[in-house]
């Protein structure tokens, strides 16, 4: 923990998260996370880009198969861990600088848009020794009822979304929000 660069941004996904097995029930998974300032120019009062920034974002285990559930390029994204940054010799020996944030967490940003937030758990009522020995051989635990749906769902089994599929109802949550009555300005 020592001598590290921590950092926390805010941007988009400017890639397809790319999610990987690495040995054994150890993911990883990969994205390109961008961002570009604007300012106002003062004289014109036009607004102005400045340079589009990328970084590559490195998720590992629980947390990467959780981005892979609920990342997609485009998206607006938080992201925050530990800042690498390392030179290499690139094709034809042309020298290249690789800037990387190992995620401690990821989500996103709610400043543009809302988000349904599902927090998966294991079975209630279990000790810590009874959850260990309940794990099956794939190392998902046995579940049972809801929990069961939403483990398998999350572990991509039965009921997982596929490449097409949407994982919210975006119908449902267009009906609530005509649904709600205009909040009144206090202004």
């Amino acid at each position: 923990m020592f001598n590290e660069a921590h950092v926390s941004l805010t941007g988009y996904v400017a890639t397809q998260p790319v999610i990987k097995e690495i040995g054994t029930g150890i993911t990883n998974l990969t994205m390109r996370v961008a961002w570009t300032p604007r300012w106002q120019d003062r004289v014109t009062g036009e607004w102005v880009d400045g340079n589009t920034s990328y970084v590559t974002v490195i998720c590992w285990r629980k947390l990467a198969g959780n981005v892979a559930t609920c990342m997609r390029k485009g998206d607006p994204v938080v992201v925050k861990g530990r800042l690498s940054v390392r030179n290499f010799d690139g094709k034809e020996g042309v020298p290249r600088t690789a800037v990387e944030i190992d995620a401690s967490s990821v989500g996103h940003d709610l400043s543009r848009g809302v988000a349904t937030f599902h927090r998966v758990r294991p079975q209630i009522g279990m000790t810590a020794n009874e959850y260990a020995s309940s794990v099956q051989s794939d190392g998902q635990p046995a579940m049972n009822g809801a929990a069961s749906m939403l483990g398998a769902a999350h572990a991509g089994q039965a009921g997982d979304p596929g490449p097409g599929d949407d994982l919210f109802d975006e119908a449902a949550i267009s009906e609530l929000a005509a649904d709600e009555e205009p909040a009144a300005v206090p202004f």
